[in-house]
């Protein structure tokens, strides 16, 4: 929420910090501490031994939903680290809207049991 309220004033801000913390929420999760932005959601949701699915949908919605992650990264959050935005507010309420669906994706994924 204190995201959304700053949008407005500072939506470049807003976007890294919403970046940032998903990545923190996610290391913490599984504890890939050395490890960032697509690296860091391959590891953790794809390959032979993910730490982290979502029971119950078939494995192309779970590639699927990987590819959200990382190409939202590649193509919006790379872009914003490494550059100046220009951004405006309705782009910007856009990429956020982005954002949260990755954190309710993030919130609905579960720690693979160890056998």
């Amino acid at each position: 929420m204190d995201l959304a309220i700053g949008l407005c004033d500072n939506p470049d801000l807003a976007l890294i910090s919403g970046y940032r913390r998903l990545e923190d929420i996610v290391r913490k999760r599984t504890n890939l501490e050395d490890v960032s932005g697509v690296k860091l959601f391959s590891q953790a949701f794809h390959g032979n031994e993910p730490l982290l699915h979502w029971p119950n949908i078939l494995d192309a919605e779970s590639k699927g939903r990987v590819s959200l992650f990382t190409g939202a990264y590649m193509a919006y959050r790379n872009n914003r680290v490494h550059r100046e935005s220009d951004t405006n507010l309705n782009d910007a309420v856009k990429e956020f809207l982005l954002i949260n669906q990755l954190f309710i994706l993030e919130r609905e994924a579960v720690e693979v049991a160890k056998v």
